[in-house]
């Protein structure tokens, strides 16, 4: 689904990503965790040709990310979702299928099918019965369930969160894993940034952790509980704290 092969990217004489190959298979669920500075949200650009790496292979369902045109296979949930506008005067049906409008380009209208697919999307999420709600009323979980169910919309092959816990409380952490086990079931192809790394242990089939290399990688998912090894790189230098652990449950 998606391939990085020895991709180097740096900020001036800064080094951000030094050497990155990562593999995500279909229907697997990547999550990436490491220290602030680590090239987390810089790699997930990388990955959707923001930005264009110094040197190294990025391809997307087969095809080089610079001659990639499908961009409505792939669902997108930036840290700015968080950060919307809880005054916007919009419903949350209206929000979810701005998502479908943005697939089929400004000048085509949207008709029953947008509707329904947008529905569709709301109950995956379980916000369906609050569609008719103005956005400005709920809470941030519930904000940032809307804005996976806008990605979830257009029926993406790979759907791609950067910190999708932010503006998301303790209380609604438990509920937003649950929500990525249900699509994990489902069979989406998802990739996943947070500094939550116990969370993201809760339920990803795969974590890498990043420090400019991936320092730590492939994990290993069980259906009766969770039990994560940590296949260390050889690498020399000092590696955060904050990047490397190894979490055994059951």
């Amino acid at each position: 689904m998606i391939d990085l092969t020895d991709v180097h990217f740096t900020y001036g004489c800064h080094p951000v990503l030094d050497g990155i190959s990562l593999h995500v298979q279909e229907g697997e669920v990547v999550g990436i965790t490491g220290p602030n500075g680590a090239g987390k949200s810089t790699l997930l650009y990388v990955i959707m040709g923001l930005i264009k790496p110094q040197s190294g292979e990025v391809k997307i369902l087969g095809v080089p990310v610079n001659k990639f045109k499908d961009w409505h296979k792939i669902g997108y949930v930036s840290q700015k979702a968080a950060l919307f506008n809880r005054s916007y005067p919009a419903t949350v049906l209206e929000v979810v299928i701005s998502g479908r409008a943005a697939m089929r380009g400004l000048f085509r209208f949207l008709g029953r099918e947008d509707k329904r697919r947008a529905e569709e999307a709301l109950e995956r999420v379980n916000m369906l019965s609050q569609r008719y709600t103005p956005l400005s009323e709920l809470s941030g979980g519930q904000q940032q369930r809307v804005m996976i169910a806008r990605a979830l919309a257009v029926q993406p092959r790979i759907l791609i969160m950067d910190e999708p816990t932010n503006g998301v409380d303790a209380a609604n952490l438990a509920g937003l894993a649950q929500l990525f086990k249900n699509l994990h079931n489902d069979g989406v192809t998802m990739i996943l940034v947070s500094h939550e790394s116990e969370w993201l242990s809760s339920f990803a089939s795969k974590r890498v952790c990043l420090d400019r290399k991936i320092c730590s990688c492939s994990c290993h998912y069980y259906p009766d509980g969770i039990r994560w090894r940590d296949c260390m790189n050889s690498r020399q230098e000092k590696i955060s704290l904050d990047c490397v652990d190894s979490l055994v449950r059951g």
